[in-house]
Order: structure tokens, then C-alpha cells, then sequence
């Protein structure tokens, strides 16, 4: 055990990641959608950023720089996101999310959220305090583990 943290808590993400996604991604009605999961990660990756540059993409949705362009090329086609060139780079292509993008991650949002409340309604309102206090505190941790 490395300072103060057990290594099986550490472990536990593992175990944490894949069903954040279940929740998320059965949450998404991807036939109805017609994006890929990647390009779903893309557009989730850029909730509450301005822009992000392709190198970013590819970190977030832990992808290579090609498989994160390949997955940006049909959003951009679509109209969820488009590409800028950096101002103070003019080499340094960003991709933000387009009014359609934007529309399309708060619908999301509305689904995952009537998707999880209720799931949450069959827990107890301590059970729903500490899962509240419980996320809030994770996603705080790993925001200054980036």
C-alpha cells in the first residue's frame, strides 16, 4: 500500500469504469442515434469544455490520435461538432461541440437522468445521500488527478 490509499480501492475503478458505462450507454438510444459508441465518448468529452484539440480526444476517450480522428470525421459531416483553428496556433486544429451537438448531449442528459432516477428511487434516501456525496467527492478526486 502506497501512503494512505489501500491498492484495492485503486483497484475499484476498474470495477467503477465499465459500469459508468453501462449506465450511460443503455441509457443512449444508439440505433436512434447513429453514432458509434467512440463518437458518443467524443461528444461526452466535451461537455462543459469550450474546445478540445485532437490529442485531448484521443486521451479522453483513451484512443489513439488516428482512431480519435476517425471518430471526430463523420461528427463533424453530421454536424455535432466542428473544427477551428486555434488563434494564438494557427496550427492547432480544436473541435467544439455545434448547436446540434449540443442539443443532442441535453437530450442525452434528460434520458440518463430519467433512466437513473428510477433506479435510484428503490434506494433508501441515506442510500441516495451517500451515493450523491460519493460521486460528487470521486469526480472531484480524479479532476485533480488529471
Amino acid at each position: 500500500m502506497n501512503g494512505l490509499v489501500p491498492e484495492n480501492a485503486i483497484i475499484s475503478l476498474l470495477e467503477i469504469f465499465p459500469k459508468c458505462q453501462k449506465i450511460i450507454l443503455n441509457s443512449i438510444d444508439i440505433k436512434h442515434s447513429h453514432l458509434t459508441k467512440t463518437q458518443i465518448f467524443v461528444l461526452f468529452s466535451l461537455i462543459g469544455k469550450p474546445s478540445l484539440n485532437m490529442s485531448q480526444i484521443a486521451s479522453y476517450i483513451a484512443s489513439s490520435h488516428e482512431q480519435a480522428t476517425r471518430a471526430v470525421a463523420p461528427l463533424v459531416t453530421s454536424g455535432y461538432v466542428e473544427r477551428f483553428f486555434d488563434e494564438n496556433n494557427r496550427k492547432l486544429v480544436l473541435i467544439r461541440l455545434t448547436e446540434i451537438g449540443n442539443n443532442f448531449i441535453s437530450f442525452e442528459k434528460e434520458q440518463l437522468i430519467k433512466n437513473l432516477v428510477s433506479k435510484l428511487d428503490k434506494l433508501t434516501k441515506e442510500e441516495k445521500e451517500e451515493f450523491t456525496n460519493a460521486i460528487y467527492t470521486t469526480l472531484n478526486i480524479l479532476k485533480k488527478l488529471e
